[in-house]
């Protein structure tokens, strides 16, 4: 498969162990990353690591190994090398970066990435295999945010964005890192993404909500909201409905989940209704503190179709737009707007706030 002259987005598949490319998640997202249905796959690897090369064979890829200090021989023919060897060192590690900026997928343990640097690895993170409790603590404690990867799970960086592919057993990714206090927090991340999403993200995972009224939501559980009532005015339900063009009422798909939106009758309904082939949707994260993961799930059928999609996000104060962008994005350019499930409480009191 011919490679493309421009700088890639990195694509990495970080194993927990070299037993992970024998699960069929794993083996499936290799493939699809090589953007080839049967990618040419160059193992390099030391004697001293066994490893069956079956399970890409039987996708009928082509297979081929060499050792560590062979490798950029084949370079230009592979689309995915997996690099496997107990060595200190890479050789030629320099041609085997510019071989992941032009497209090829490395899959390795996390000890080989640390050894290309911080093109692919930042400094302030650490990615390891394995759950070694005393290596962690060393690491959070020297102000490192840490991915730990199970054996049979594997953590596919894609450029900025990274997703978790999950084991057998369930074997997943957790990270590690430190709160406003000091103290060390840790969470599991999901393995049900079906897309990346920021890396930067994904390290904030286990930290907890910060907006100050999260700690007195039952204060707020009696309050009568009441939305855009300046807006808006309120619709008579005991007139009679005519057929008149000039009157707007309000057209409200109300989902009982989020996964509902991936459902092609809804999606077709939410269509129709907007008036346009292609609507331009706004998505409202707030409820699930705007998380892209979420955003993945809710959006994913609109993006296929070809929707022109903008996020609002004011779950934090950093992201908050002006007022005039605000209301420009919601009242001039939106023809849907897609509010995610989650935390209405806390959504309905940011609101308020901006």
């Amino acid at each position: 498969m011919a490679k493309s002259t421009a700088a890639a987005t990195p694509l990495i598949v970080a194993l927990g162990s070299y037993q992970a490319l024998k699960q069929t998640k794993v083996i499936d997202q290799v493939i699809k990353l090589s953007k080839s249905s049967a990618p040419n796959i160059l193992d390099v690897h030391n004697q001293y690591l066994e490893f069956d090369s079956a399970a890409f064979a039987d996708r009928e890829c082509i297979v081929k190994q060499c050792n560590p200090n062979d490798w950029h021989k084949f370079k230009a023919w592979a689309d995915v090398i997996i690099y496997r060897t107990d060595q200190d060192d890479v050789p030629s590690h320099e041609e085997l970066i510019n071989a992941i900026h032009n497209g090829t997928v490395l899959c390795a343990v996390p000890r080989i990435l640390h050894l290309l640097g911080e093109d692919i690895v930042p400094s302030d993170t650490a990615i390891i295999e394995g759950h070694d409790q005393t290596k962690i603590d060393n690491l959070v404690n020297a102000n490192k945010r840490v991915i730990a990867i199970e054996e049979l799970a594997a953590f596919v960086i894609v450029g900025e964005n990274a997703m978790t592919i999950g084991g057998e057993g369930g074997s997943t990714c957790h990270v590690y890192t430190q709160d406003e206090s000091g103290e060390s927090i840790t969470g599991p991340l999901p393995t049900t993404w079906n897309e990346p999403i920021p890396i930067e993200e994904i390290l904030q995972f286990p930290m907890p909500a910060t907006a100050s009224h999260l700690d007195a939501l039952e204060e707020h559980v009696d309050t009568d909201f009441v939305i855009a009532d300046d807006v808006l005015p309120m619709a008579a339900f005991d007139d009679e409905c005519t057929d008149n063009a000039e009157e707007v009422f309000p057209k409200i798909v109300a989902c009982g989940r989020t996964e509902t939106l991936q459902m092609q009758p809804i999606v077709d309904k939410v269509v129709k209704l907007s008036g346009a082939d292609l609507p331009k949707v706004l998505y409202v994260g707030t409820a699930s503190f705007d998380r892209t993961d979420r955003y993945n799930v809710c959006t994913k059928k609109f993006r296929e179709i070809g929707c022109e999609i903008q996020r609002l996000d004011v779950s934090e104060l950093d992201t908050v737009p002006t007022m005039d962008e605000m209301k420009e994005v919601v009242t001039e350019w939106a023809e849907v707007i897609m509010c995610s499930g989650g935390n209405t409480l806390h959504a309905l009191l940011r609101w308020k706030d901006v």
